[in-house]
């Protein structure tokens, strides 16, 4: 069987030890593990299969699933790799092989001993590069610090040179380290050399082509509650327009706000527009707009826009998307997102912005959850056709785990009669509830929509205009902090 191959990003493949581990070595807390979504977007059935590596690297097998259709997605964790069984304490990275083209995601999390959870997507082969970069990097700043798992996807040992620049704009490092083929290295903000409560941004650049994710968590905790979760970006991920989804400040029961960090990666200095598209108090209420510009950014230096404030930001209960422009160069950016109310646990999540040239007019989303053990997505579409007009999508979407009234493989087909303005955004929520939930004017086009009841499985989203998506999942039952992940333009 001929495998077209595609490097799930660092993911962690799963932490089991039974004691905690010290920050040099990753996420504090113990009973981390993980769980790979695959979604067959191919045009036959596919043959899949996953490998897990240590540093060595010895290889895991840790799933195989033949003849997935097309639009299914398969579930792969980690803990019943049996290929050899993965020891204790085991953290790794993973490779996952089709003879289909294919989609992944990542959910990571401690389930069973902690409430954090975060999703990160996969890194297609095609989208690893000698450097990475990441919008948002923290060392303690306000009690949270981020961890950087970077895999050598190249065929030798690969050296990695790690630097950082605060908020402040002074540089750090280079920090030097080694990764043989498949495995992977964890970087700690400290190792490159940047103090306590500071944050910023990190740029990794490798002899080998290289994928990355980034896991932020409590700075110190014996248990952590949540989890921020991002990829590393690639060169493919930079342009001189990128476009994020969903902003808000102060929205719903949960207060949720979000901080826009964006990033020069640029040849040269340059400010950075962000013209954002939002609604307030309704989704439903009229479409505003805002327009401001940065700073002049230095290469590879970052700039922090935070939802709440006057300035940067929005008003109170606002919820929209944003367009980024760097004014004379590339640009990159991600959205942390962040529930200010007390309800436990504390839901934060992340997910990295999408670059124009990657828009496209069908997205993939390996994983929706609809009231699936007390989790449940939101879909959020942006219209990004830069020309004015309005856009009508189409959600297929695919059930792959048994459901209240459903069977696995059940096929429902969503549409949006409403249309979405050009740079705005809407969700869809609540996908059994279509035509009385977010967004009211959803219709059921084809299947039944009681099937999606407390289910799972794989979206395809499609649209007349070019359109990015962004899958957000709150625990509302679940008792886990909420997860963002970014679709797959085809």
């Amino acid at each position: 069987m001929s495998r077209k191959v595609i490097v799930v990003g660092l993911l962690i493949v799963a932490l089991l030890a039974l004691s905690g581990l010290v920050m040099g070595q990753g996420l504090p807390g113990s009973g981390w593990l993980s769980g790979q979504q695959i979604l067959n977007a191919g045009t036959g059935p596919a043959d899949i299969m996953f490998n897990a590596y240590d540093s060595v690297p010895n290889s895991y097998t840790c799933g195989t699933d033949i003849d997935v259709p097309v639009g299914a997605s398969v579930n792969y964790i980690t803990s019943n790799c049996d290929d050899p069984a993965l020891p204790a304490g085991f953290v790794g990275s993973g490779v996952v092989s089709a003879d289909q083209p294919i989609k992944a995601m990542v959910n990571v999390t401690n389930e069973g001993t902690g409430t954090a959870s975060g999703q990160y997507v996969g890194t297609d082969g095609a989208d690893t590069s000698l450097n990475l970069s990441f919008p948002l990097m923290k060392n303690d700043w306000v009690g949270r610090t981020s961890h950087f798992y970077i895999q050598n996807a190249g065929s030798v040992e690969a050296t990695i040179t790690a630097t950082a620049i605060d908020q402040d704009g002074v540089s750090y490092g280079p920090y030097v380290v080694k990764a043989m083929p498949n495995a992977m290295v964890v970087i700690e903000p400290t190792q490159v050399g940047v103090p306590t409560s500071k944050y910023g941004s990190l740029a990794v650049e490798g002899s080998e082509l290289l994928a990355g994710s980034m896991l932020e968590s409590e700075t110190t905790t014996a248990v952590a509650e949540n989890l921020n979760a991002s990829k590393g970006l690639s060169t493919n991920d930079y342009d001189t327009v990128v476009y994020c989804p969903m902003i808000r400040n102060g929205w719903g029961a949960e207060d949720f706000g979000t901080g826009l960090q964006v990033i020069n990666v640029g040849g040269a200095a340059q400010t950075i527009k962000v013209d954002y598209s939002y609604q307030v108090g309704s989704v439903a209420a009229p479409v505003q707009t805002k327009t401001v510009t940065t700073p002049s950014l230095d290469v590879g230096e970052s700039f922090n826009l935070l939802s709440s404030n006057a300035t940067w930001g929005l008003p109170d209960n606002s919820l929209g998307s944003a367009t980024v422009t760097g004014a004379s160069g590339d640009a990159a950016a991600l959205v942390s997102d962040e529930g200010f109310s007390t309800s436990s646990p504390y839901n934060v999540a992340t997910y990295t912005c999408f670059p124009k040239k990657s828009a496209s007019s069908k997205v993939y989303a390996p994983l929706y959850k609809q009231d699936w053990i007390g989790d449940t997505s939101g879909i959020q579409i942006q219209n990004v056709a830069g020309d004015g007009s309005t856009a009508t999508v189409q959600l297929t979407y695919t059930v792959t785990g048994s459901n209240a009234t459903g069977n696995a493989g059940d096929v429902v087909v969503l549409s949006n009669t409403g249309g979405i303005a050009d740079g705005a955004s809407v969700a869809f929520f609540n996908a059994d509830q279509c035509g009385s939930a977010s967004p009211a004017d959803c219709t059921v086009t084809s299947g039944v929509m009681s099937d999606l009841t407390k289910s799972y499985g794989g979206v395809v989203i499609e649209s007349d205009k070019p359109i990015v998506v962004m899958i957000n999942e709150v625990g509302f039952g679940s008792g886990l902090d909420s997860k963002l992940y970014e679709g797959f333009n085809d």
